[in-house]
């Protein structure tokens, strides 16, 4: 394989480790198409599973997240409605605000030029993040003074379940498409042929430090490949 080839492939070596103690060796990858609508269709099963547990009165995770339904202000429940639909809201703001595009640097570009297009480009990031914010905070505001109008506890406790159960179930989404990425991605063996983890279940179940060092890993090597693109 050619050193350009190699470079393109995205892969590194991961010590697992316990303090100054290596327990393990693993190597990640970056997923390909494949596997990276494997990991939507997943996350979506997934979220589909916790929304049907949230919504049924009787389980454990709708009593953990609503035991105290009852006992809510009507400010309390209009912050809980405004907060779970913030991603509506983010989405919205994407949607809305149209991303400038970056002026292209010229052919054979001196130092100076490059320079200047990267402090561009962070002034750019700095100003779409502000931009979106602000749109974000408004729109939550102007979401607050149309819910405060509704006097009906009932009907604010129901728009209350109905946000949380919307908000838990994107934090799940988010979560189980990242994790089976890492998952998919991640081989006892640097022939990327066996990988270390038999099934996704076992990836999800498996200790919290681990699990926050590959995902730190591969996302990291996912930056890089972002970079090398760039």
């Amino acid at each position: 394989m050619s050193k350009i080839a190699k470079l393109f492939r995205w892969y590194r070596k991961v010590e697992i480790r316990a303090g100054d103690k290596v327990l393990d060796t693993v190597y990640i990858r970056l997923v390909g198409d494949g596997e990276f609508q494997e990991a939507k269709s997943v996350a979506l099963k997934r979220s589909k599973q916790l929304r049907v547990l949230l919504r049924d009165k009787t389980t454990d995770e709708h009593q953990a997240s609503f035991s105290d339904l009852g006992s809510l202000t009507k400010d309390e429940l209009i912050m809980g409605v405004t907060f779970g639909e913030i991603p509506d809201y983010r989405d919205e703001a994407l949607l809305t605000l149209p991303e400038k595009e970056l002026p292209e640097l010229p052919d054979a570009p001196t130092l100076e030029q490059q320079e200047e297009h990267e402090t561009k480009l962070e002034e750019m990031q700095r100003e779409r993040a502000k931009s979106l914010s602000e749109f974000i905070e408004k729109r939550a505001e102007e979401r607050r003074e149309e819910i405060s109008k509704v006097d009906d506890l009932e009907t604010l406790r129901e728009m209350y379940v109905h946000s949380v159960i919307n908000m838990k179930c994107n934090e799940e989404f988010t979560r189980a498409f990242r994790e089976y990425q890492v998952f998919k991605g991640t081989y006892a063996d640097n022939k990327f042929k066996t990988l270390a983890f038999d099934n996704f279940d076992e990836f999800d179940g498996c200790a919290p430090q681990l699990k926050s060092q590959l995902i730190t890993s591969y996302i990291s090597l996912e930056l890089s490949g972002e970079e090398l693109k760039n």
